[in-house]
This record gives structure tokens, C-alpha cells and sequence, in this order.
């Protein structure tokens, strides 16, 4: 038997279908934790527990992360 006959036999959805729904699913993880942090370094710089620096350092950082990431996963 095929490998991903047995496989879409048992899981009852195709490979390429479980692994849309893998990246999908990271995609949407990398997502709300980016929203998380930023969210909370924005917190932060507007209650002056932030510098403006490290608010900015800190978003690029986020923002790059998710970039590379997606980049990776997709």
C-alpha cells in the first residue's frame, strides 16, 4: 500500500490538506503572539515604563521575526 493512501486512509484528509492546516495553524500562533508583544511593549512606552528606543528596537525585532518565520513556515 502506498504510504500516502495509508495515511489519508487513517487520518481521513490528504497530506497536502493536514499540512495547510499546520501552517496554518503556526501562521496563526506566530500571529497573536507578535499582536501579544506588541501589544505589551506599546503598553509599556505609553505608561513610560518604555523608552521610545527600546519601544522602537523592540517592534523591529517582532516585526522581523514574523517576517522570517512566515518566510520559513509558508
Amino acid at each position: 500500500m502506498n504510504p500516502g493512501a495509508a495515511f489519508a486512509g487513517g487520518a481521513g484528509a490528504s497530506t497536502p490538506v493536514i499540512a495547510a492546516l499546520a501552517v496554518g495553524v503556526c501562521a496563526a500562533v506566530v500571529l497573536l503572539w507578535a499582536g501579544w508583544a506588541l501589544l505589551s511593549v506599546y503598553r509599556g512606552w505609553a505608561g513610560e515604563r518604555v523608552r521610545g528606543v527600546t519601544f522602537q528596537s523592540v517592534s523591529w525585532r517582532i516585526v522581523l521575526l514574523v517576517v522570517v518565520i512566515l518566510w520559513i513556515v509558508i
